[in-house]
């Protein structure tokens, strides 16, 4: 197992003298809202998902009980920390959870070896792939140091991510949309239009809409809910609308213009 913090440092739990035993990562429990109607019961009128744990039992290995002592606060100071990091399992290292701890460690002194369990809350709801979809555009179908079996890359299949026409597919390769105020979403783009940029997400049925000329020098950026022209703010010239991608092919269409380039980058979601 690795932790990975925000600054894209890793740890490997093995340089702590610990040995991850198993994991167990919950599905997502639903929460159904419902309305009574008459003649019809309790109809659902909404659905969330509740807030998952992850539950790893680890084996810490030590020499005597003062070489426990020095581990405890070791481990104190790597996983009880105010900001949020992601763990890896190398099983599945194509993709991390972010996650914090969801509470105070426990962990029984023995002067040589003794199993614990850590309980990590995770901040996002979905497990995100480790690279992005311009590592899988750049690197070609298969990259084993970034991808792995099970993370969604049908290998017989080119995968691009930029292109230079108004009329192109998007592959959302993993099992959730990705909704850019929860998750990772940039979508940058150059060409000529005249008097405004309309992006449609023909299978989700979104529009994003600019209200605004762009020529050839200049470049938008829609990153997560912001909208950027040439670096600055430009949200108030925008319908106020965001594009989201479904799981699988995404038809998108540019309309107001012409396309010189258009990337999206983005990680995949797995739930």
């Amino acid at each position: 197992m690795i932790i990975q913090f925000l600054d894209g440092t890793t740890k490997e739990i093995q340089d702590y003298n610990l040995k991850r035993l198993f994991h167990r990562i919950p599905s997502l429990e639903l929460n159904h809202m419902t309305e009574s109607v008459e003649g019809r019961g309790n109809l659902v009128v909404g659905t969330q998902y509740q807030q998952r744990v992850i539950t790893v039992t680890f084996l810490y290995i030590v020499r005597d009980i003062c070489d426990y002592d020095l581990l405890r606060d070791e481990l104190n100071g790597l996983f009880a920390r105010d900001e949020t990091f992601y763990i890896i399992f190398k099983r599945e290292h194509w993709k991390r959870y972010k996650v914090r701890l969801a509470k105070q460690l426990s962990i029984n002194p023995n002067r040589r070896m003794e199993s614990f369990d850590v309980e990590f809350r995770m901040d996002d709801l979905f497990a995100e792939s480790f690279g992005t979809s311009l590592d899988l555009q750049n690197h070609g179908e298969w990259d084993a140091d970034i991808w792995g079996f099970g993370s969604g890359i049908d290998y017989d299949t080119p995968y691009n991510y930029t292109f230079n026409t108004n009329s192109f597919v998007i592959k959302n390769i993993g099992n959730h949309k990705i909704d850019p105020r929860q998750s990772t979403l940039e979508i940058t783009l150059k060409g000529n239009f005249g008097s405004f940029v309309q992006i449609k997400n023909n299978t989700t049925g979104d529009v994003y809409r600019f209200n605004n000329a762009l020529s050839s020098t200049d470049t938008l950026k829609l990153s997560g809910i912001r909208t950027l022209k040439n670096s600055l703010s430009a949200f108030k010239h925008t319908n106020h609308k965001l594009i989201t991608l479904a799981p699988g092919d995404n038809s998108i269409t540019v309309e107001g213009g012409t396309v010189n380039s258009v990337v999206f980058d983005f990680r995949y979601l797995y739930k």
